[in-house]
């Protein structure tokens, strides 16, 4: 009797030690697919087939970026943020790379890349007629690129390089110098920053150069434009829509931006009436627009839009959203009238 239960003991026991030994937990998710799923995630999110081999961190950092409003001298995820603070800060975010906070300075700190061997994670930099740089965003893959910009008045946005607005200003790509795997000796080099090198990483309260202001409006401005009204739109960018009033940075509405700019630069005054404005103003046509030039759209018997042009495109006026700038191409309504004001 105690040998077989002794015998039975032993033989339980040994039965739970070979359990023990031969148990394995449930099998863990397959990372590589999930991993894949993930590359197809968010490459649907950002409209690019990627291959695979890209640095998915990075994909999902800037994937958490889209829609982040456009703010100058910002770069806050969810809340505001200009193009060269959404670059620098996704590569402090990503590898902890601090890079200069102006897009001209960050020339600096990359490696030059080719156009036809541009990878994921490879900065653009664009710039005006003068080769000043104002503009910097990251490539994905597939020609399309991420970036903060002002135009409808979206902010953190891909773009697609095949854009003729894009093609004329491309000025050259980067690879950060920490991340280039390339063979050191056989690197080009980037030519000298277009801009001042900001040593502080900061940049000013608000615009006060040309390229500055091309970075806060997206527009590639020549150097040859009014400064004084520039940098009266620039004030009032952001200013919230409010119907009949025209106060910056409180609120206005189309016709109450446009007019208020004009009496604030030139000390002209046009009356609040979109007839009475067309009547006062030189109309011109669509093709001769210059910058300072003002535009209106109709609509049945309604005049939706009042705005300035700015230069490639892109107009100045307040939407819904507030005072931005916008392509012309996209506007809701028509293109009505084009006038030129005494004062050009």
């Amino acid at each position: 009797m105690t040998a077989t239960v002794t015998a039975t003991l032993l033989l339980s026991s040994a039965s739970c030690t070979l359990a023990e030994d031969d148990w394995n937990p449930l099998p863990e998710a397959d990372t590589a697919q999930s991993v894949n799923d993930d590359y197809e995630k968010y490459g649907k999110k950002l409209g690019v087939k990627f291959k695979g081999t890209e640095d998915i961190e990075l994909i999902k950092e800037v994937a958490s970026w889209l829609g982040t409003p456009y703010k100058y001298a910002d770069n806050t995820k969810g809340k505001g943020t200009d193009c060269s603070g959404f670059v620098s800060t996704v590569f402090k975010n990503v590898y902890g790379e601090k890079l200069y906070r102006t897009s001209g300075s960050m020339v600096l700190n990359v490696n030059k890349v080719e156009r036809n061997a541009l990878e994921c994670g490879d900065i653009l930099f664009f710039a005006n007629s003068k080769g000043n740089i104002y503009h910097v965003a990251i490539y994905l893959g597939d020609n399309i690129f991420i970036h903060s910009a002002t135009s409808n008045n979206v902010g953190v946005k891909t773009e697609t390089l095949t854009l003729n607005y894009y093609k004329e200003h491309y000025y050259m790509a980067g690879r950060v110098k920490s991340l280039d795997k390339r063979n050191a000796s056989a690197t080009p080099q980037p030519e000298k920053p277009a801009q001042p090198v900001d040593e502080t990483h900061t940049i000013a309260e608000k615009p006060a150069t040309y390229e500055e202001f091309s970075e806060q409006m997206d527009v590639a401005f020549s150097g040859n434009e009014n400064m004084k009204l520039l940098t009266e739109i620039s004030e009032w960018m952001g200013t919230p829509f409010y119907s009949g009033k025209s106060e910056k940075k409180v609120g206005t509405d189309g016709i109450g931006f446009v007019v208020n700019v004009f009496k604030n630069v030139y000390g002209t005054t046009y009356d609040r009436d979109v007839e009475k404005l067309m009547a006062a103003l030189k109309e011109i046509k669509k093709d001769d627009l210059q910058f300072g030039d003002i535009v209106i759209y109709k609509k049945d018997d309604k005049y939706p839009v009042v705005g300035i042009y700015l230069g490639n495109h892109k107009i100045a006026y307040t939407s819904m959203k507030g005072v931005a700038t916008f392509d012309m191409a996209v506007a809701a309504y028509k293109l009505y009238f084009c006038g030129r004001p005494s004062t050009k």
